[in-house]
């Protein structure tokens, strides 16, 4: 029985800037099939990997292949891409926009016409298909963008915040589009901030923290990395630091504070229940404004595992 390749293979990625924020060690995979989440801080290197992948970086080490085989010009025509720097011309129509870039996959004209059309009714804008896109919504000007990366019916579809600045709506059928293309047998690797989108389409995520993959594998794995304890809120950083350490734990300042209190948060052994902690804080005479157990999600997890090196000197 053959096995089938990742259509995507990412190992010991570097690429590095004068200015920093470059990529040092950066591996993942994209399976047939999947939806994969890419997550991480600005700056962590997401869309540098993505660049990388698509030949508009080249790396300084590391290995890219693509479908299985090597990453060059024939296998990148079989990828549909949404960079982060919006490309689209605002005089351009819908229509026309959408067929230029199935053209520069080789389409011919008429059949990238064909397809634009059939794609601007499947998201409801087959009667605005003539407007120019600086007279859509920026809602509907981005979905006119992921239409340019899908009118050639690829195979993988590398996406770089497809969700940034979308209202709730927008981000529903934006989801929706991604899942029936892999119901249809794509495969998709999407940055994004948003754990919640993450979480509700994607079967796998990959973490990048500070340029390095630090995660890779289905989302129960990696909600289930989440971090045992609990948020506080408190203006007593002292009390509440000498509370933690006194029963095996410790305490990572969470960026958020309210007034002259700090939010934080306290991650325990995995023995150490949450009475426990609240009775050291009462021996250690630390008020306590809010109270939150922490729940098994994927951004509870992301923010233990791709913490900051600052944070992490700090546990």
């Amino acid at each position: 029985m053959s096995v089938v390749p990742d259509l995507l293979s990412v190992s010991a990625l570097a690429k590095h800037f004068a200015g920093g924020n470059g990529i040092s060690q950066v591996s993942l995979s994209v399976p047939p099939g999947s939806v994969t989440g890419f997550i991480g801080v600005n700056g962590a290197g997401k869309s540098t990997t993505l660049r990388c992948v698509m030949g508009l970086l080249t790396p300084d080490a590391g290995e890219i292949r693509l479908f299985g085989g090597p990453a060059n010009r024939a296998a990148r025509n079989r990828i549909g891409f949404l960079p982060e720097e919006r490309g689209l011309f605002p005089h351009e129509r819908a229509r026309e926009a959408i067929a230029f870039h199935g053209r520069l996959k080789g389409m011919p004209r008429r059949e990238a016409l064909a397809a634009a059309d059939r794609l601007l009714e499947r998201i409801g804008l087959g009667s605005r298909r003539y407007d120019r896109l600086a007279n859509l919504s920026k809602g509907n000007a981005q979905r006119v963008q992921v239409l340019c990366a899908l009118v050639h019916e690829p195979q993988l579809l590398l996406l770089d915040e497809p969700l940034s600045g979308l209202d709730p709506v927008a981000q529903v059928d934006m989801l929706s589009l991604l899942a029936e293309f892999k119901g249809r047998g794509g495969a998709v690797l999407f940055s994004t901030h948003s754990m919640t989108a993450a979480e509700q389409v994607c079967d796998r995520v990959v973490m990048l923290s500070a340029g390095r993959s630090v995660f890779e594998g289905a989302i129960p794995d990696a909600a289930a990395l989440s971090p045992h304890g609990a948020e506080v809120v408190t203006a007593d950083a002292a009390g509440l630091m000498a509370a933690a350490e006194s029963i095996g734990g410790h305490a990572v300042p969470v960026a958020s504070g309210i007034g002259e209190a700090g939010r934080w948060r306290v991650v325990l052994p995995r023995h150490v229940t949450h009475p426990a902690l609240v009775r050291a804080l009462a021996e250690h005479g630390v008020p306590i404004f809010n109270f939150q157990p922490i729940q098994p999600s994927l951004e509870s997890a992301f923010w233990h595992v791709a913490r900051p090196p600052a944070e992490s000197r700090a546990a």
